[in-house]
């Protein structure tokens, strides 16, 4: 494992370029179904297919907090919040949440992120900040973009 102190070195170093995207990944009915399941978010624009296609969208739309909640899945290989070693992190929250446009079933999407920020904490630990944005393929906006905010402890 990599040194705190060079992990810091590291950061600097990366503090605002933007990473790779990740591979694309498909938003599904049937995941957005299991999402709505779990989540209890039964909306008509997420699970009644014949409807949404009446509407404005043309399709069902995948719940906004759905993209939060599977940007691990999609950001993991690339991401500053992923890159550095250290024990363990905890998730402290998300600052900024936009949901730029809805984003319908069966669109193609990646994720992208950098790191915007990150300080030392008098208890040896690191706070960072990263923003992440998810992609839609062929989409002139984003599905959403978002910062989390976590710590790294040593």
């Amino acid at each position: 494992m990599e040194s705190k102190q060079e992990i810091l070195s590291a950061m600097q170093s990366d503090l605002g370029v933007l990473c790779e995207p990740g591979e694309w990944f498909v938003i599904t009915q049937a995941l957005i179904n299991q999402y709505v399941e779990l989540t209890g978010e039964t909306g008509w624009i997420h699970t009644d297919i014949e409807r949404a296609k009446a509407s404005s969208f043309g399709n069902t739309i995948a719940p906004g907090n759905m993209g939060i909640a599977i940007l691990p899945k999609l950001s993991r290989a690339q991401s500053p919040y992923s890159r550095y070693a250290r024990k363990y992190s905890l998730n402290q929250g998300w600052n900024r949440i936009r949901f730029l446009s809805p984003l319908t079933t069966d669109s193609r999407i990646r994720s992208r992120s950098r790191l915007v920020q990150f300080a030392e904490q008098t208890d040896g630990s690191i706070r960072v900040e990263v923003e992440f944005v998810i992609e839609v393929e062929h989409a002139s906006k984003p599905w959403l973009s978002a910062v989390k905010v976590g710590r790294f402890f040593y």
